[in-house]
């Protein structure tokens, strides 16, 4: 560790009113220096060196005790090694006056494919942007109670399928929050709640990704308040095969604005994200009581919602099955919301349909029993067009347009708290 961040580590650590490398007292209220910050709560305050700072920041994140906040004076920090944290109840916080002025850059990165990763209870990360990791932005596994509050992960490339996957990607965790923060070029989901339980994704802003925000194989998810655009697909709500987690239910999607995510799609070759259709502005895949109501979801040149099996899509990309893994949407609500201007310039197999312009809501037709009433779109439903999977593709005899076996009222999910 470097003699200016020891310092001001050890003085915080202590409890010191001031002291400084140079046997000079430096004022309690001024941690960084001249810059003037409110540093209250935090037990560590690190200032960036100029150099790589992988390991003044490691050091402090193994010495932190649990309780304790890491901040981080304005300034941008540079790291060629990944960092990692196993310390419960955790805060990492910038103290700069808005999320841009204290930056963790990854770009000299060469130990390590992540950028943070977190396998501790408690964590939170807020008030700070990381960019440029080679890798996935902030991973956190395995935990309980994280929060992801104000950041922006990026990368100065712009949106090209050499950027990491995902930028925030809580796994198998659960009471998790991701809010008021920005992701922007992600080259498969921007924000990516995944085989958790108990989660909100608030008022965010994901733009230039493939995936804005993925929930995949979640149970008690809420997404509300964000700003999808720019992105090849704004929301997706999955279930994904050959996963711990078999299942994903009870997704509320609602209150989001979901607009022009026309990008071409940048994901890597292989990838299931890669077979999603550009200009999507949702996509829901084999997800059970899912229900997506009062968004507004506009300009989408493929469609606003997209409602798919693992079935049609196996079919279509070639992968596997899983037969643990039911493939088919279950108990789907779509209401109230506000849809135009989509479907234009339908992409990928959508295009392959050959009408211009299609309709709001596509449905591949699947289903576990046949007949039955588990897609419901209200009393005043929108255009509505059932493809009859791939089958359907080659023939739009198989189509139909009729809403009236879907003017139903199906399950209101409960906002998710805890």
């Amino acid at each position: 560790m470097n003699c200016r961040s020891l310092v001001v580590v050890l003085c915080a650590s202590l409890g010191l009113a001031g002291c400084s490398d140079g046997g000079e007292t430096e004022p309690a209220d001024q941690p960084c220096g001249s810059t003037a910050v409110d540093a209250s709560g935090c037990d560590v305050v690190l200032s960036a060196s100029g150099e790589d700072d992988s390991n003044d920041v490691q050091t402090a994140l193994i010495d932190a005790q649990s309780g304790n906040h890491v901040c981080f004076c304005p300034g941008q920090y540079s790291f060629e090694k990944e960092l990692s944290l196993t310390v419960t109840d955790v805060t990492v916080r910038g103290l700069g006056e808005s999320r841009d002025d204290v930056v963790l850059d990854f770009a000299a990165q060469t130990v390590g494919d992540d950028g943070v990763t977190v396998t501790s209870d408690g964590f939170t990360i807020e008030h700070l942007s990381v960019k440029n990791t080679p890798g996935n932005g902030v991973v956190v596994s395995g935990a309980d109670d994280v929060t992801f509050r104000d950041i922006k992960v990026s990368w100065d490339a712009g949106s090209v399928t050499e950027n990491g996957a995902y930028a925030v990607y809580p796994t198998g965790s659960r009471r998790v929050i991701v809010e008021d923060s920005e992701v922007v070029g992600a080259s498969d989901a921007g924000i990516y709640v995944g085989q958790c339980e108990q989660a909100i994704v608030r008022n965010n802003v994901v733009r230039g990704n493939v995936a804005g925000i993925e929930v995949e194989n979640t149970l008690d998810a809420e997404v509300v308040g964000n700003e999808a655009y720019d992105n090849s697909a704004g929301i997706l709500v999955f279930v994904l095969p050959n996963l711990e987690v078999k299942e994903g239910k009870r997704c509320k999607v609602h209150g989001n604005n979901v607009y022009e995510n026309n990008r071409k799609n940048f994901a890597e070759m292989g990838t299931v994200v890669r077979s999603v259709p550009a200009g999507t502005g949702m996509l829901l895949l084999a997800a059970d009581e899912t229900e997506v109501h009062d968004n507004v979801i506009t300009d989408n040149i493929s469609t606003a919602v997209l409602l798919v099996s693992y079935e049609t899509l196996a079919q279509l990309s070639g992968v596997m099955l899983d037969p643990e893994t039911d493939p088919y949407l279950e108990s789907t609500y779509i209401h109230d919301n506000e849809m135009s201007g989509n479907g234009g310039e339908p992409k990928n197999a959508l295009g392959l349909l050959a009408i211009v312009p299609l309709e709001d809501v596509l449905w591949d037709g699947l289903e576990a029993t046949t007949g039955s009433a588990d897609l419901c779109l209200g009393s005043s439903p929108p255009s509505f067009r059932n493809f009859a999977g791939v089958d359907g593709i080659a023939d739009s005899n198989l189509h139909s347009t009729d809403t009236t076996p879907h003017q139903c009222e199906g399950t209101t999910q409960s906002a998710v708290s805890w």
